[in-house]
């Protein structure tokens, strides 16, 4: 008994010099023990670590929690069978607000005899992602330590003051604001340094007063803006005066610090007064019109207008539909629906597609084609993808005699971090590999060919299929399809619906033939009527997906019997 306290002891005073802290979870008591340097890693005093699973969620970032949480659930889901390791990276949310990157690797136990189950788990600050993250902000250092005279707060203050003065005043008083924003500001830190940049900054500050001379108020608004605020000038003037500071700088070599360098700014305006808007809404629409000439290639001049305010809308709408989502994430309730692809020539199923499905607060259930475009707008593919790909496996885990196809977007399929999850997951369940197949788009395909190939190899290399979704509704070439070295081709659903085109026929049939020469299987998308799918077994398709065959479904069709369509019988009733 002695001896163990020593070793406790010793494990401890271990822990805490390496800056690591050990962690053991009780199950089904919900209880944490922890040992080492709490305060180094969790940043709580011994006494204050965790107790139980509500303590410890609430120390995880909000955007890594559902991540940790399915990986743990993942963990403990096969622990009845054998011990399962797992290693997460995630931030934790210190008692100070701060967040610091962790490593954590454990082990889920599940002791038979006493029917009790545990998690061992070693954490330890993530350093590299640590000094990752100190590297960057000594690029962007001079951001930060610029003094107060030209942080920018001060001059953003003093013109939302004056704006709110302009609207005060009423319709008589007209005029206009722009916006002048050096471009690539954080390039030219990096290359020159922190000094050279702040140097640019006072010089640009004297050319623009200059330039407008008494006929405008000037605000340095932040590190890389300035505001000129024109009161009682006719709005039609603000047009050519942007443009005569966009020539000045575009002809004009700046001399800073023996160096010759060309400073191309960016310029974005509003007149005033606008309709029952405060002034802080003025400023927020010429930074919009700003960022939109930035976008635009920069060097170029934007007058705001109704078309952006619009843009405003809807990238609210975005962000309300993107916000939904995630909060049922978050709340589980982002599920997965299976829709049959069936053989056409024996009508028995092939293998079921993985649809992402949302159920709402009030038990609705929304399709993928309600939310994905504001998802991707929000860029949260990937946790989507990821999501997808997890469940697809574990459905293939559980049940050995189904294949699953999982979409995967562009952004996530060339992504390192997804290859390498898919990889620890199939590397040593051959057998479940081969039951997956990854759907690609023609965009993934055209955003980088020799990437994709290679990440194709890589999947393939595991046991999986590849298919290429939509085909034909993009830029793919037949030529292309043998380069790629697919296993399926799903032909776009527009092909299939006007199938009584003789162009679309003639598609169909023409990859039929290049795809059996080539050992390609097709699949024939969005067959409504049993005279579609009728066409698409008669032109040679190997698969066809459709309603005709039921629609997607949240249940899993494999648990129940299918019992396969006689399309005979049913074509002559």
């Amino acid at each position: 008994m002695a001896d163990s306290k020593l070793w406790l002891q010793h494990l401890a005073s271990s822990l805490r010099v390496s800056r690591q802290v050990a962690y053991l979870y009780h199950l089904e008591d919900d209880r944490y023990e922890f040992i080492g340097d709490v305060m180094g890693v969790l940043g709580l005093p011994e006494e204050s670590f965790p107790k139980n699973k509500d303590d410890f969620k609430n120390m995880v970032s909000a955007e890594d929690l559902v991540a940790r949480q399915l990986s743990i659930a993942e963990a403990l889901s096969k622990v009845t069978e054998k011990e399962k390791t797992f290693t997460l990276r995630y931030k934790l949310s210190r008692a100070d607000g701060t967040l610091v990157p962790v490593i954590e690797t454990g082990i889920a136990r599940h002791e038979a005899e006493s029917k009790k189950t545990t998690i061992q788990s070693l954490m330890a600050l993530d350093v590299e992602t640590i000094q990752q993250q100190k590297r960057l902000n000594r690029k962007m250092e001079f951001r930060n330590t610029a003094s107060s005279a030209f942080s920018g707060s001060e001059g953003r203050r003093s013109l939302l003051d004056e704006l709110e003065k302009t609207v005060s005043e009423g319709k008589e008083k007209a005029g206009f604001l722009i916006l002048v924003g050096l471009d690539r500001m954080s390039l030219v830190n990096e290359i020159y340094g922190s000094n050279f940049a702040d140097d640019l900054i006072h010089l640009v500050e004297k050319m623009l007063k200059v330039l407008v001379s008494d006929k405008a108020e000037m605000f340095h608004v932040s590190g890389d803006v300035f505001g000129l605020l024109f009161k009682d000038r006719n709005p039609g003037e603000m047009h050519d005066i942007a443009h005569e500071i966009l020539e000045v700088f575009y002809n004009h070599s700046l001399e800073i610090q023996e160096r010759a360098i060309h400073q191309v700014v960016s310029i974005g305006g509003i007149r005033l007064p606008q309709k029952e808007i405060s002034g802080s809404s003025l400023l927020s629409r010429a930074e919009l019109a700003l960022n939109d000439a930035k976008n635009k290639g920069r060097g170029c001049f934007i007058e705001y207008s109704e078309r952006l305010g619009e843009e405003i809308n809807n990238f609210r709408d975005v962000l309300t539909i993107g916000d939904t989502f995630l909060r049922g994430f978050k709340d589980g309730r982002v599920k997965m629906a299976f829709q049959g692809i069936v053989n056409s020539r024996t009508n028995n199923i092939s293998f079921h597609e993985c649809l992402i499905r949302l159920i709402d607060e009030n038990g609705e259930v929304h399709s993928a084609g309600q939310f994905i475009e504001a998802i991707e707008k929000m860029g949260l593919t990937r946790l989507v993808d990821n999501f997808a790909t997890r469940e697809a496996v574990r459905e293939l885990k559980d049940f050995p005699t189904i294949s699953l196809s999982v979409n995967v977007s562009n952004h996530t399929f060339t992504d390192p971090d997804w290859l390498k999850v898919l990889t620890m997951e199939l590397r040593d369940h051959p057998d479940v590999a081969s039951r997956l197949i990854v759907e690609i788009t023609e965009s993934v395909v055209m955003s980088d060919v020799n990437q994709t190939m290679r990440v194709i190899r890589a999947v393939q290399d595991l046991g999986c299929k590849i298919a290429l979704d939509d085909f034909g509704a993009g830029q793919t070439a037949f030529t292309q399809l043998k380069d790629l070295s697919l296993d399926i081709v799903k032909i776009d659903k527009s092909f299939v619906r006007e199938m009584e085109k003789e162009e679309n026929k003639l598609f169909i049939r023409t990859l039929h033939s290049l795809a059996s020469a080539m050992d390609l299987e097709t699949v024939g998308e969005g067959a409504e009527t049993l005279a579609e799918a009728d066409l698409l077994a008669k032109d040679g398709i190997d698969h066809i997906q459709g309603f005709v065959y039921g629609l997607p479904s949240m249940d899993r069709p494999w648990i129940l019997p299918y019992v396969p369509i006689d399309l005979t019988d049913v074509t002559k009733q």
